[in-house]
């Protein structure tokens, strides 16, 4: 076993030898032929089906009118049609859009109409969202259903199923794509503003599953559990491209259920997965099983509190790489499989600078700090292209990420004295749950829309180790039930940024310019005064489910 990261070299080699994601499944697939690549509901897909698919995709794109440099956009659930979809767009020369499934009215409106999505892919399942935005996405000229059109009751005027678009012949024109060609645009969440449209590159997608195959050990053997949503870039680079790169297979399924992961894990012999501190934490939850202990070596690609790691490799039996890094720039921090199986990665860290990257804690002029001293964590790449292009139609938010010549992730660190770093806190004004950044910005403004509510502040409430959504109201009105907010919030925003916890004020606290001090709020965290609306919020959530 290879003590350490990979050569430089051997990044400079993987850039060289697939310039872009095209190049990788057309290489992939004419090396591993009828070797399955995805599972999915218990079918089988190959790597030479993957690629004829996506090739048709891409012929009948272009027969539908796309050009070169449109921006098309997936709004669906996890499935091979997802990944085939995502593949055809870049082969036609068009740019994914990759659209979070639990958005509605305004957020989704953003997400698509923000690249300017000319073309839409949408899930079945997921029409009745769309339906009740459709008039507001003026850039969508053409949608593709995944699903059975049958009884369709949404009126489209253009649209053209998944099975009919794949019948095509697959013959498209090659549009040779480079390392600085965008691969991707995934929404981020916005820090004191509107979320951010990431434009990713080619190579940051190379890089980063090379990255991912270098700290895990993926082999050829190895079997990968995708659950994580594919419009994030951990279930679609992280998991899904690493597994193609190195030879492997990926077990998917549509979305994280912790009943029954640990039988999946077993039953399809896995040998690594993906995941964020909150799944450990969900999984840790279950009562114990057989399947939870009895399975192959596994590699969790993962980054968790000490505690929560130290709890989940013992009482799992596996091994957990740490990691640092977000959509902008991969996972330029991670340990190497050398210490991973060895166990000497401290837990709780995320781990060392991986080649393709420098990365630094600095202090508020720009140095440096010291082992054990706290500063922002900043990055700056050693191969071309490999970060993010750009933030799309956002030219100054672009410009000042890279204050100093380095992109400045707003998060928080620390070194220990053998130079592992620690991830500490949010500078940024965002919130993490459940996996998922949130805006507090977005939330805010939407809640303001409420004739009822006077000011508002949301911020997160720490909930063990992981941030929940928390908002601070002054009303209008007296005696505001927080019913109604609840209720008003789960009618125009996804349910993941609806606040569990709210907290009526006569006044917020402001600077003598006049800006919130949400650092007083958080500091005040959950009070005695403090509404939990979480059983509220299941009920609704459990009677919405009903009536669908």
């Amino acid at each position: 076993m290879k003590e350490g990261f990979y050569d430089e070299d051997i990044y400079k080699q993987a850039l060289k030898l697939y310039p872009s994601i095209v190049d990788l499944i057309k290489s992939k697939a004419a090396e591993n032929q009828d070797r399955t690549w995805i599972i999915f509901n218990n079918k089988e897909y190959s790597y030479k089906e993957s690629d004829n698919i996506s090739s048709r995709i891409a012929s009948g794109l272009i027969g539908m009118g796309a050009k070169h440099g449109d921006r098309i956009a997936i709004y669906a659930l996890n499935s091979p049609e997802w990944m085939f979809s995502y593949f055809g767009i870049l082969k036609a020369g068009c740019i994914p859009v990759t659209v979070n499934t639990g958005f509605i009215k305004d957020p989704l409106v953003y997400n698509i109409s923000m690249p300017e999505s000319r073309f839409l892919f949408i899930d079945r399942r997921l029409i009745d969202n769309y339906s009740t935005v459709k008039e507001s996405l003026e850039s969508v000229e053409k949608v593709i259903l995944i699903g059975d059109n049958k009884d369709l009751k949404v009126d489209f005027k253009d649209i053209e199923t998944f099975d009919n678009l794949i019948r095509n012949p697959g013959n498209y024109h090659v549009v040779e794509l480079k390392g600085y060609d965008p691969a991707a645009m995934i929404l981020t969440s916005g820090t004191t503003g509107q979320s951010k449209v990431v434009v990713e590159s080619n190579a940051q997608f190379i890089v980063t599953a090379l990255d991912m195959i270098d700290a895990g050990g993926v082999s050829s053997d190895s079997v990968i559990y995708v659950y994580l949503p594919l419009f994030h870039i951990m279930a679609l680079d992280l998991a899904a491209i690493s597994s193609m790169m190195a030879n492997a297979t990926m077990v998917m399924v549509e979305k994280f259920d912790p009943t029954n992961f640990w039988k999946d894990i077993k039953k399809y012999n896995v040998t690594h997965f993906h995941a964020v501190g909150p799944i450990f934490e969900m999984l840790i939850k279950q009562k114990e099983s057989m399947e939870e202990k009895e399975h192959e070596n596994i590699i969790a690609i993962a980054y968790s509190s000490r505690e929560i790691w130290e709890m989940a490799e013992k009482r799992f039996n596996i091994h957990i790489t740490g990691g640092y890094g977000g959509t902008e720039a991969g996972i330029p921090v991670t340990s190497p499989y050398s210490d991973v199986v060895k166990g000497i990665n401290p837990p709780g860290s995320c781990g060392l600078p991986t080649p393709p990257f420098q990365v630094e804690i600095q202090d508020s002029s720009g140095f440096p700090v010291k082992a054990g001293d706290i500063g922002e964590i900043v990055i700056r790449p050693r191969l071309p292209y490999v970060t993010f292009l750009e933030y799309y139609k956002m030219p100054m938010a672009t410009v000042n990420s890279f204050k100093g010549l380095w992109f400045h992730t707003g998060d928080l660190g620390k070194y220990d004295k053998k130079g592992n770093i620690y991830f500490v806190d949010r500078a940024k004004d965002s919130i993490r749950r459940m996996g998922e950044n949130i805006s507090s910005f977005e939330v805010e403004q939407i809640l303001l829309r409420m004739a009822e509510i006077k000011d508002v502040a949301v911020y997160p409430a720490v909930h063990g180790h992981d941030e929940e959504v928390m908002v601070a109201v002054v009303p209008k009105i007296p005696d505001l039930n927080p019913e109604i907010i609840i209720d008003f919030c789960l009618d125009n925003m996804p349910s993941f940024w609806t606040p569990n916890y709210i907290l009526f004020m006569d006044a917020l606290p402001k600077t003598p310019t006049g800006r919130t001090q949400k650092y007083l709020l958080k500091e005040n965290g959950i009070t005695e005064n403090t509404v939990n609306m979480k059983n509220y919020i299941s009920k609704k959530l459990k009677e919405n489910k009903h009536k669908i």
